[in-house]
């Protein structure tokens, strides 16, 4: 049996491939820490551009402690078959938008960001991005 890492090529993804795939999906996984732990939730998410990711929550969930602090938020795709795949992440700091009265809340809560959980989703945030990065690993 052959390593499958020995046939395997790793590359850095360019920012614009990388918001070209976050464009692409609407789940991911956002990286927060609170009360000293650290804690990765899945998340529905839309996108406008620039690595800027947006996300709603219900009131008083872990997701709320995003808010004022750097937080991380990663997509990927696998194949298991090919032992290839790609991930994103966002590094950054998140805002809480849900009250913000400037233009560019108002526009980003406008975005269509449906939530696959149940019940109100009334907290609005968004990740402003200090560094988006990705890699790809493909077979050669």
């Amino acid at each position: 049996m052959t390593d499958p890492s020995s046939r395997a090529s790793f590359v850095e993804l360019d920012r614009a491939e990388c918001e070209r795939l976050l464009a692409l999906h609407d789940v991911g996984r956002l990286a927060v820490v609170a009360d000293g732990a650290p804690h990765v939730v899945p998340v529905n998410y839309a996108t406008p551009g620039g690595g800027v990711v947006v996300f709603r929550t219900a009131a008083a969930t872990i997701l709320t402690e995003a808010s004022l602090r750097e937080v991380a938020f990663e997509i990927d795709e696998v194949d298991r078959a090919t032992h290839s795949g790609w991930s994103v992440e966002v590094r950054g700091f998140g805002r809480d938008i849900a009250d913000a009265v400037d233009a560019e809340s108002v526009r980003l809560r406008g975005l269509p960001l449906v939530t696959w959980v149940p019940g109100e989703r009334q907290q609005w945030f968004k990740i402003v991005p200090a560094t988006v990065t990705g890699r790809r690993l493909t077979p050669t």
